[in-house]
């Protein structure tokens, strides 16, 4: 299997996917990841050329498209021998760089057209987390990236990646990096479970206690299925009234509507309490519209009528919704650790 894996700078891809090439070995699985951007510094000291961390991109263009052309075509004379040997190829690198205040392709279309992948990826982060690693890198301190800034150089990451997989017929996923790696390895190793949304209240609850019973839920919840977890990627309050940037709103709506909700084929709402959730009321609606199964468990046997007309199934105690999961659907809790 081969997969393609893209994310923006500083955004911990590198960092997960070595956590997942242990958690995979653990479990018997040989992966070899290619990253090609320590890949060109290799071509280049070959060929003589001096780039560092701190300058590379501000190298010519055309001297940086041959040393990453030449990085794929040592992916490509390996692929066949890879194959054999291991279950996992993935190939790492970046569709687009943000530097200068201009956005430029990181990609060539011949390299491109030559990889086949089975499954493309974007790993995204917190746009405060990647601002903080940025600004301790010496390379992209000087550029003084902006939360907005972070956030729209992510989203295009994600939307030309997503765009390949369109083109190639292949399933693209959106993770972040505060998953689990488990996450990415029952994408990849156990198609048979099942991928879904978890939605839940967050911006109107207060109780601690809420918020346990939700981390707890969740917890039982990936026994089952391969849960999307927003709250992996949980930003902070974007200001408000007129004239302020609502970039931070956005990029959330887009997120969860069209990414994680897109990329799940149910989506499972719970509910700790009753309480007012706009932002659950739009995912489920979302979900009901694209034609996803979607489950309510809600502590209330009548909840409001626009939150219960978008479910097909309506659950009042998470006792009841694992009940079913087990008794109706034959679902066995499967521990992947």
């Amino acid at each position: 299997m081969l997969i393609l894996a893209t994310s923006i700078s500083g955004s911990g891809r590198k960092e997960y996917l070595k956590e997942f090439e242990k958690f995979a070995a653990k479990h018997r699985k040989k992966v070899k990841i290619y990253y090609v951007g320590e890949m060109i510094f290799t071509q280049a000291e070959k060929a003589g050329i001096k780039i560092t961390k701190e300058n590379v991109l501000n190298s010519n263009p055309n001297v940086l498209h041959a040393l990453r052309s030449a990085a794929f075509e040592n992916i490509f004379a390996n692929s066949e021998k890879d194959q054999k040997e291991n279950d996992l190829v993935i190939i790492s690198f970046h569709s687009f760089f943000y530097w200068k205040k201009i956005f430029s392709r990181a990609f060539d279309k011949l390299s491109l057209g030559k990889i086949k992948p089975d499954m493309f990826l974007t790993f995204i982060n917190r746009s405060e987390d990647i601002e903080n690693e940025l600004n301790s890198r010496v390379q992209w301190k000087s550029e003084k990236l902006s939360n907005t800034e972070i956030l729209l150089w992510q989203n295009v990451e994600a939307e030309v990646t997503a765009s390949w997989a369109d083109f190639a017929e292949k399933p693209f996923y959106v993770l972040p990096v505060k998953q689990s790696v488990s996450t990415l390895y029952k994408l990849i190793f156990c198609p048979q479970i099942e991928p879904i949304y978890v939605s839940m209240p967050m911006t109107h609850l207060k109780d601690k206690k809420d918020f346990d019973k939700i981390k707890k839920f969740i917890k039982k919840l990936n026994l089952y299925y391969t849960v999307f977890d927003p709250r992996t990627v949980e930003v902070g309050p974007a200001p408000t009234g007129q004239g302020k940037d609502m970039t931070v709103y956005h990029q959330t709506v887009c997120r969860d509507l069209y990414w994680l909700i897109k990329q799940s084929s149910k989506t499972i709402a719970y509910f700790p309490c009753v309480a007012n959730s706009p932002g659950v009321i739009n995912e489920l609606r979302e979900a009901y519209e694209t034609s996803k199964d979607v489950w309510l468990i809600y502590p209330e046997k009548e909840g409001s009528p626009f939150i219960t007309y978008f479910c097909g199934k309506l659950f009042n105690s998470e006792k009841e919704f694992f009940a079913y999961l087990e008794n109706q659907l034959k679902l066995k809790p499967l521990k992947i650790n």
